[in-house]
């Protein structure tokens, strides 16, 4: 488990194996296709965040937590960056953990 705090001061553990996970990298290229229409690539964001928060409650505790820190308001461009925030810290983890040749 990684467990931090954002920038912004939410508090998260995730397990790490997720980036392992083909369906969470499924759904990520799905989200990151330009040829993907609107509908996909928020299914896709949607897939990502119930395999990282686990359920629905999970997911609107996460967004809850952005629109607390965010006025209010829990914008996508202010979700994926905590998101982003949170695999950062999953990938400065395994980088650390990793031997050094």
């Amino acid at each position: 488990m990684v467990t931090g705090k954002t920038k912004s001061g939410i508090k998260f553990q995730l397990d790490e194996r997720i980036k392992d996970d083909a369906r969470f990298l499924y759904y990520l290229a799905k989200a990151q296709d330009e040829n993907a229409d609107m509908g996909e690539q928020s299914k896709a964001v949607t897939g990502i965040l119930k395999l990282v928060f686990g359920n629905d409650e999970g997911v609107i505790n996460f967004m809850n937590a952005v629109a607390s820190k965010n006025g209010g308001v829990c914008t996508v461009d202010v979700m994926l960056s905590e998101l982003t925030e949170m695999f950062d810290a999953i990938k400065a983890k395994n980088s650390s953990s990793s031997p050094q040749s």
